[in-house]
């Protein structure tokens, strides 16, 4: 919605674009401390009552979610209703509904400036914004959703989003790595064998409650910060190993598992650096899998003239 927030025509225009028809549902919008059919009149009393016309008339914002999640449209709704009992908003009028006309769901909020019980202005510090965003990410991990980073990036983590941004997630190419390891091993054993080999240390303890994974290049990640993190817990993990244990050919798993790490390694040897460091999300964006892989390293084989079993079991 472009253009100032400073008059109760661009109020209104704001209110009226995300309650539209044809971007929801009308079962998908609400009003908290309002309605949504009069919102717009009880905002005005709201700032009449106290005399605060001026300014900012309303705040604008939106909690988006990831276009890979499952969740329904009433699922969303519902995490809404939950965000909103924040102590934030308390007294606030709320008009918000969820769009569906993208690809990635998303709830739009607009906010009356004034409080409806104190008459104060919405005031919100770089700290207390967090807040609201870690509550957001609870409500996410709660529902199984994925957590993601808005266009800013969490500000304590800028560094790690840009380079995200730039497909070179350390974290991301860890979950990738994780989860080619859990769907090719039979056992605990052979999935932190796996995960050493792709150069990942794997702190499991059974006095423990999470699993610590260590990068290659030193940082740690424990298994409840992979989303969603209900699927890489250790009770889900050994479930998975015994799944496979059972269902699936344990040489097949062995050989998938060996021609993934054949063309990390051959990737190790490309002049790209990108390609070096994050392999596995260089493969995933490029849908390197099956016979289109193995197509890739016998063309790479080609290019460089090594000698690849002698290398491979040398450098093992």
């Amino acid at each position: 919605m472009k253009g100032k927030n400073s008059t109760y025509s661009a109020m209104k225009r704001a209110i009226t674009y995300i309650l539209h028809l044809q971007k929801t549902q009308y079962h998908l919008t609400a009003g908290l401390n309002c309605n949504t059919a009069t919102a717009y009149e009880e905002f005005v009393l709201t700032k009449q009552n106290y005399k605060k016309e001026n300014g900012r008339q309303y705040i604008h914002f939106i909690q988006s979610f990831s276009p890979l999640d499952k969740a329904s449209p009433e699922t969303i709704k519902e995490i809404a209703d939950k965000l909103l009992q924040h102590k934030m908003f308390k007294g606030f009028q709320v008009v918000y509904a969820v769009h569906t006309d993208k690809p990635h769901l998303h709830t739009h909020f607009i906010v009356n400036t004034v409080n409806a019980d104190t008459g104060l202005k919405w005031q919100l510090s770089k700290e207390q914004l967090q807040e609201l965003k870690d509550c957001s990410d609870e409500l996410c991990r709660q529902y199984g959703l994925i957590v993601v980073k808005g266009k800013e990036g969490n500000y304590k983590n800028r560094g790690e989003y840009r380079s995200k941004k730039k497909g070179a997630s350390w974290k991301y190419e860890l979950y990738l790595a994780v989860k080619e390891c859990m769907r090719n091993s039979s056992s605990r054993e052979e999935f932190i064998t796996s995960m050493e080999k792709l150069g990942y240390k794997v702190g499991w303890e059974d006095n423990r409650k999470y699993i610590t994974f260590i990068t290659p290049d030193g940082k740690k990640c424990r298994n409840r910060k992979l989303y969603p993190p209900e699927k890489f817990t250790k009770e889900n993990l050994l479930k998975t190993f015994e799944l496979n244990k059972k269902y699936q050919d344990k040489r097949l798993l062995h050989n998938r598992m060996e021609l993934l790490i054949s063309s990390i390694y051959m990737l190790s040897k490309s002049t790209s650096t990108n390609q070096s460091n994050y392999p596995l999300t260089f493969l995933k964006n490029r849908d390197l899998k099956g016979d289109a892989l193995k197509e890739r390293i016998a063309e790479l084989k080609k290019g460089r003239g090594l000698n690849w079993d002698k290398k491979i079991d040398h450098e093992r």
